[in-house]
């Protein structure tokens, strides 16, 4: 089956949630906490625990491999690539941010904000498993099985979208998966993504926990906000632009390599004589 891996990861993912988030709302309510109030006391270390179970398991399953986690791109592609993502995923979240998207899970966020377990899990070891399986499994996997980049993207894109549940983050998942995806497909590092998702996470955090995620928001109807979205969206272009160039003049270069080796392998067994 082409599509194992994918299956197998899913499954992994959503095994570890629930179990996990179980055994701990069980020891919530054994303690006196209602389901609810569980659920929320204990979701951070319950998301800490089963991303840091699911990376486990896929390594073992040998998914992913450490050093893949470590591969390192030049800095200015690296820098690059964090400005292209951010700037383009701050442009989508300026235009989404003018609708009434529901925030389902936002008293369990709350409950997570400013806690040492909340912060592992949502800004360090989450990214990491959810690059793990979006990019380097399932992108991979689909575009081999379509045999197309694009479609690889758009599907591992979609089921980031998915797993994330609440509408407000499937919204900017979808989009910010395309971003993430793309830039994987031109660095080949899976390192790149997880240094953007860290950041993006982190920055959100950050603002959860001070309360000021959702304040001040820049409305596009104001010049400032219109200004905002011109400038994002300019960034994120010209930024695309570079690092694709950047790869094109990698990979012409290669081909002329491979071309000089190939000419020079021809001349040399061309070049002998035959003796009588």
């Amino acid at each position: 089956m082409k599509i194992k891996r994918t299956l197998v990861s899913i499954g992994v993912f959503f095994a570890a949630q629930l179990l996990v988030s179980l055994i701990f709302m069980i020891a919530g309510m054994i303690q006196g906490m209602g389901i609810m109030e569980a659920m929320t006391a204990t979701m951070g270390p319950a998301l800490l625990i089963s991303d840091f179970l699911v990376i486990v398991i896929l390594l073992l399953l040998k998914y992913c491999s450490i050093k893949e986690l470590f591969k390192k791109v030049p800095a200015d592609v690296l820098l690059i690539s964090i400005v292209f993502a951010m700037t383009g995923m701050y442009a989508v979240e300026l235009v989404s941010s003018q609708f009434e998207i529901p925030n389902n899970l936002e008293e369990q966020f709350q409950a997570m904000a400013g806690t040492l377990s909340g912060f592992l899990g949502i800004c360090i070891v989450g990214p990491i498993m959810e690059e793990i399986i979006m990019r380097r499994v399932i992108l991979k996997e689909m575009a081999k099985a379509t045999k197309s980049m694009w479609w690889g993207i758009i599907i591992s894109s979609a089921l980031f979208a998915i797993i994330h549940i609440n509408p407000i983050q499937i919204v900017f998942a979808m989009p910010a998966g395309i971003f993430l995806g793309w830039i994987y497909c031109k660095t080949g590092s899976l390192l790149v993504p997880i240094c953007i998702h860290i950041i993006n996470n982190t920055i959100s955090f950050v603002l959860m926990s001070v309360g000021t995620e959702g304040e001040g928001e820049f409305s596009l109807n104001s010049t400032l906000g219109v200004i905002l979205l011109i400038s994002f969206t300019l960034i994120c272009v010209v930024s695309c632009i570079w690092i694709n160039r950047y790869y094109a003049k990698i990979r012409k270069e290669q081909e002329l390599q491979r071309a000089a080796v190939a000419e020079e392998s021809q001349s040399d067994s061309g070049s002998g004589e035959i003796v009588q």
